[in-house]
């Protein structure tokens, strides 16, 4: 086999050795990195502010009856100031998720004996979960996110103030 050959074929071979020494995480385990931190558990998602997925919800329907009959309760609109500017649910108090320590500082302020809902713009009620989640850290037993947020209220024929 000609030099050349010999010396291009080397190269190819410690090109391929690593990229899989890369792909193996360079630990020659097998990638499975057994140095790296574990991933947290829920419980410490939680403590850290990450919204637990069983919080419960609330739907704009049984929302409206509560509304309707003006029944206790506390509204927290958790988007920013200028989507609350844009349109709100009458009744709502805005408390933005950001920055966080004032928006938990805020929080901690609600009275603790009433049903508090929190809504957002979000499909997957992200934002208000993140909220809700910090209201139950904060010792809150009786807290539930408005399903679909505005949205769903807005489709259902609620009323929004601007």
């Amino acid at each position: 086999m000609p030099r050349k050959e010999i010396a291009l074929k080397s190269k190819l071979i410690a090109c391929l050795l690593i990229g899989l020494l890369v792909i193996m995480g360079c630990n020659g385990d097998g990638g499975s990195n057994s140095g790296a931190p574990k991933p947290p558990s829920p419980s410490e998602l939680e403590s850290q502010g990450f919204a637990s997925p069983d919080l419960p919800r609330i739907t704009a329907e049984e929302f409206k009856v509560i509304y309707d009959n003006r029944e206790p309760y506390v509204l927290v609109d958790v988007r920013s100031h200028d989507s609350y500017l844009a349109g709100y649910i009458p009744g709502a108090r805005n408390i933005p998720n950001e920055p966080r320590d004032e928006s938990s500082t805020e929080l901690a302020k609600l009275p603790k004996d009433r049903l508090i809902i929190t809504y957002c713009d979000c499909f997957d009620d992200g934002e208000s979960a993140l909220a809700a989640n910090r209201l139950k850290l904060l010792g809150y037993d009786n807290v539930k996110i408005l399903w679909k947020g505005i949205y769903y209220w807005r489709d259902i024929g609620g009323e929004l103030r601007l």
